[in-house]
């Protein structure tokens, strides 16, 4: 049975409509992860995530969890996308908007190395409504959920 090590409840600014999870360290950047033609909500890769939002200049709320093993699948009712991706992070990682602010929490790893990363979003239609510039904070929601590979 899975077991939650540790969690942070956090909120990042949104800039251009992203942000990351990203390594403490900045040794690689999220923002370097290559971005899917069309439609797209999440990336993985070497640093961390990239995320996508339903509105740019806003301040959603986000949850990261660090898992022992795949956390139950049964916590995923209730979002408008819930999304499995792999990434390769380092000892700690927080959230960044994309000028580099900083998250107010840091999470440590248990170990270096390939991570699974269950992102979940809700809210989005509340977001899409939300007008360039508005720096609401807290209409949308993300869960991000991390795991040793």
């Amino acid at each position: 049975m899975s077991r939650l090590i540790a969690a942070i409840d956090d909120t990042v600014e949104v800039e251009y409509g992203q942000f990351v999870l990203q390594e403490v360290s900045m040794n690689r950047n999220s923002l370097a992860l290559p971005v899917p033609t069309g439609s797209w909500t999440a990336v993985g890769g070497a640093g961390g995530l990239l995320l996508h939002s339903a509105a740019t200049d806003h301040y959603p709320t986000v949850r990261v969890e660090l898992w022992d093993y795949s956390p139950p699948n049964d916590q995923h009712s209730g979002w408008d996308q819930v999304l499995d991706l792999t990434c390769d992070l380092t000892s700690e990682i927080r959230l960044q908007s994309v000028t580099a602010t900083f998250g107010e929490h840091t999470l440590q790893l248990l170990a270096p190395g390939v991570h699974h990363a269950r992102v979940a979003v809700g809210n989005q239609r509340d977001t899409v409504e939300l007008g360039e510039g508005s720096f609401e904070a807290g209409v949308e929601r993300w869960l991000i959920q991390l795991w040793p590979a």
